[in-house]
């Protein structure tokens, strides 16, 4: 069980990068368009080895499960509100099993699944996204459990689904997203923003049911949570509806999960065996002001001009993966970012108009020599700024003085918290803008560009760089010859990237590689290979159906899933 320390806040640190990485050349490879060289780590490398294609394209394959005893994938179709029951014991040929079809459940909405054991759990809306959300149980022919007929109760809008590495609980991250934040009789109702909520479920027991944790006993420490670093900035939220939680890691004991908390720029800790929420991290703000972290804010120079700004930007991850090393648990984030973006959100009173919180530097920034096109002024961020976060109504027109952007471009290693409190995050590692510059050297045609899901083509060169640059957002971490290794997707510059992190404060570059035809095809003729990495999984070689580890993404844009093999030559 967790000790139980309980700390007083204290303010965060913009802490500096400790390491840096070696470069790699470019070299050709089967079914590739970009492929990374290895480097330190003795000629371990990924390389493609085929390809399941969904047909659904746009949300065809979000997120995929694994269940090793069965060798079958479980492969989330949002566009059909379904799982695809993928059959890869030989991995060079997936076979499609079946197709299970939810929407006879009621499901409205498919968020996530997690496989273990001969168990698939599948996390679901059946409702409206502020009502309770249900989690499906099946077995790995896609039979509903009788303990669950109608699923499990949870919080509302379940975002990711987690089996603890012990296969007794299974946990959802449910993200009690709001429809608005518009007031009621001067409050914000909890059927307009639901709390965010982590569920847990113990499938030992013979009926199925949640306990669903909330962040209601932290509701005094608004000021204490953004003094550490996080944000709580909806406005007329209480502390427990802002929190957004977003995805989940647990540690090997099964004993202690962490939950990002994507909006609010900080992770919450879950002591599993007394089954309480007991700890939130703020992650603090990253300076961009130095050549090892500087960004291209701009989309309208259409090239890579990395350099030191006067901005900052907000960790804000998504995905997070634990490792166990030297004794000590750490913590992997892909520092994507996410704004909000709903009616009565910057001031408005009409809820069928929705309002975004991102607006251009060039428009409400205060210092009129970073207002250019040239430097700051085409750069989207934040009038929920530290210094207006508290108290302080928001509008459009809210003026900037500092440049806060949405995510920090980056993956960063933070220690795990292991006390309760709220307190900032202490972080021994961040990748700073090597992710940007690797991209400009694998796919500097494509830099900081993405897919247009409109007309279905590559858009140009740029078109990120003023909005969260290429979006690290899915992360995996696993061991492969001795040796420990995370793998970081990119979600628009649609490439993924090896590191070898057995050293957790000096993470070793290994590789850039990339299933992408960015000049080939569009995305309905199926010719543009993996477009849009979501989900990231990997597979030590005692679960591979080969034997060799892999690592599985999922590419939410394209609808298809890729199975990679890390070798060692």
């Amino acid at each position: 069980m967790i000790k139980r320390k309980y700390l007083f806040t204290v303010p965060f640190i913009v802490l500096p990068i400790l390491a840096s990485m070696s470069v790699a050349p470019i070299a050709a490879g089967s079914a590739t368009t970009n492929v990374g060289k290895p480097a330190n780590v003795g000629d371990v490398s990924l390389r493609f080895v085929s390809r399941f294609t969904s047909g659904s394209g746009l949300a065809g394959a979000e997120i995929s499960a694994m269940d090793a005893k069965s060798k079958r994938l479980f492969s989330l179709d949002g566009a059909k509100n379904a799982i695809n029951i993928i059959d890869i014991s030989n991995i060079k040929k997936p076979k499609l099993v079946k197709t299970v079809d939810l929407q006879s459940k009621g499901v409205t909405g498919i968020q996530s699944v997690a496989a273990m054991n001969g168990l698939v759990a599948v996390a679901t809306v059946t409702t409206a996204k502020t009502e309770p959300g249900r989690v499906f149980m099946m077995d790995v022919d896609g039979n509903l459990l009788p303990g669950a007929p109608k699923g499990v109760l949870v919080g509302s809008l379940p975002d990711s689904i987690h089996f603890s590495p012990d296969g007794r609980f299974v946990l959802t991250a449910n993200e009690g997203e709001p429809k608005d934040y518009c007031k009621v009789n001067g409050v914000l109702p909890e059927t307009s923003d639901p709390k965010g909520t982590v569920s847990i479920i113990d499938t030992t027991v013979k009926k199925l049911v949640a306990k669903t944790l909330d962040f209601k006993a932290f509701d005094d420490r608004t000021n204490g949570l953004i003094y550490a670093g996080g944000r709580v900035y909806g406005p007329g939220a209480t502390v427990a509806q802002d929190l957004e939680p977003e995805y989940i890691a647990i540690s090997k004991d099964s004993k202690t999960a962490w939950v990002t908390l994507q909006e609010n720029n900080a992770i919450a800790t879950v002591d599993l065996e007394a089954g309480e929420i007991i700890g939130i991290s703020g992650l603090g703000f990253k300076s961009y002001n130095t050549e090892a972290t500087g960004i291209d804010p701009s989309d309208r120079d259409k090239e890579s001009r990395l350099r030191a700004v006067q901005a900052f930007g907000m960790y804000q991850p998504d995905a997070v993966a634990v490792a166990r090393l030297g004794g000590n648990d750490y913590l992997f984030t892909a520092n994507e970012g996410d704004a909000r973006e709903w009616p009565c959100l910057m001031g408005g009173t009409d809820a069928t108009k929705a309002e975004a919180e991102d607006v251009r530097y060039g428009s409400n920034g205060t210092v009129a020599t970073l207002k250019t096109d040239a430097t700051l002024g085409r750069l989207n961020v934040t009038p929920f700024t530290p210094a207006n976060i508290s108290g302080t109504t928001i509008t459009s027109k809210t003026t900037v003085d500092e440049a806060y952007s949405l995510g920090a471009r980056s993956f960063s290693v933070w220690r795990a918290p292991s006390v309760a409190g709220v307190f900032p995050a202490d972080r021994i590692y961040d990748s700073g803008n090597f992710i940007e510059k690797k991209v400009q050297e694998y796919n500097g045609n494509y830099f900081n560009a993405d897919w247009n899901t409109t007309d279905n083509k590559a858009n140009l060169v740029d078109t990120r760089s003023d909005n969260k640059g290429p979006e690290p957002e899915g992360i995996a971490y696993g061991k492969a010859f001795g040796k420990h290794f995370i793998v970081v997707g990119l979600e628009r510059d649609s490439g993924i990237m090896l590191f070898e992190v057995s050293t957790p404060s000096v993470p070793q570059f290994v590789q850039y590689i990339s299933t992408a035809n960015w000049a080939g095809s569009t995305l309905t003729a199926g010719g543009a290979g993996d477009i849009s990495p979501e989900g990231i999984m990997f597979i030590e070689a005692k679960n591979s159906p080969s034997k060799k580890p892999l690592v599985v993404v999922s590419y939410e844009v394209s609808g298809t899933v890729a199975i990679f093999e890390l070798s060692s030559k």
